[in-house]
């Protein structure tokens, strides 16, 4: 994963000159974070966008970027999927919205996504996410607007699979003064899922505290192997617990609820701390921010009930 988090170049793809394009706030963003890697851009029409050239053709690059980051209408996906296979490029971020998420028809496209990107032998984050946030580097691909001074860079990293959800967590953590390393959204996660990221960053030396934010789960028996596998703490928020919350999930993810008693079971044995809102999970990065406590002066004190 080394390459989508530290890539040393990148082409947004759905650039356009007016100033409500929403691939114009990832190029903001770059900038803002001091991202010294090369930046492209690819629109409909030629031109010109926070003082870089738009090109209209991924051919027209003269090199291979590391990273395409898609924003562009669902039906024209898989026409620049392949073009991004032809380029050799080896990640691809689709935050494009609107897939199996929004109408179940839309399964047979993300299936044929997920074809072209075997085919061309890409590494797929997405679609409907925000992308990644690398504050070692300056990488910040979500559409909206993030401001510098909002984000403290620290050792805490979270892989969320909901981009609006991963927003509230840079809001309470500029609030909470709390540092953060690696963002992740991993939206429908079509290949790239949780299990991924959360191996990359059991292994990264700058995170470390890992939090969770899962809506489904793609493979529960590695997920629970990687974190019996973990020395940092990693803290675990699951949606879903009930009927009515599943049905709400299916709309940002098309998510199913799981067995929420044997899930609870299997985060306790995995040494993951579960929580139940994302306050719940701030105290625990406040407390494992904490030095160890050590020495025989030492008083636990419980209030009874």
């Amino acid at each position: 994963m080394n390459k989508l988090f530290y890539p040393e170049s990148l082409v947004i793809v759905g650039v356009s000159e007016s100033p409500s394009n929403k691939s114009r706030k990832i190029l903001q963003n770059l900038a803002r974070f001091g991202f010294k890697g090369s930046v492209y851009c690819i629109g409909r029409r030629q031109g010109e966008v926070e003082g870089r050239r738009i090109l209209t053709r991924l051919e027209d690059i003269d090199r291979t970027p590391d990273v395409a980051v898609l924003l562009v209408p669902v039906e024209m996906i898989v026409e620049y999927l392949e073009a991004c296979g032809r380029k050799g490029i080896p990640y691809v971020v689709i935050e494009t919205a609107g897939f199996s998420e929004f109408d179940e028809n839309r399964e047979e496209l993300e299936t044929r996504i997920r074809q072209v990107a075997t085919e061309w032998n890409i590494s797929l984050m997405g679609p409907n996410c925000v992308g990644v946030i690398n504050m070692e580097n300056g990488l910040a691909l979500p559409f909206y607007a993030l401001e510098e001074e909002e984000i403290i860079k620290g050792r805490i990293s979270f892989i969320s699979q909901s981009g609006a959800l991963l927003h509230d967590m840079l809001a309470l953590c500029d609030e909470e003064k709390l540092g953060l390393n690696k963002l992740v959204s991993i939206g429908n996660k079509l290949m790239l899922n949780e299990n991924h990221f959360l191996e990359s960053l059991i292994a990264d030396v700058s995170t470390g505290i890992i939090g969770l934010y899962l809506e489904s789960i793609a493979d529960g028996r590695h997920l629970m192997e990687l974190a019996s596998s973990s020395e940092k703490p990693i803290i675990a928020l699951k949606a879903n617990r009930s009927k009515s919350s599943g049905q709400i999930a299916r709309f940002h993810t098309s998510s199913l609820m799981g067995d929420d008693q044997v899930l609870d079971r299997a985060i306790s044995q995995s040494g993951m701390h579960r929580v139940e809102n994302l306050t719940q999970m701030l105290d625990l990065f406040k407390i494992f921010h904490l030095p160890i406590l050590k020495g025989p002066n030492l008083l636990i004190a419980r209030a009874s009930p």
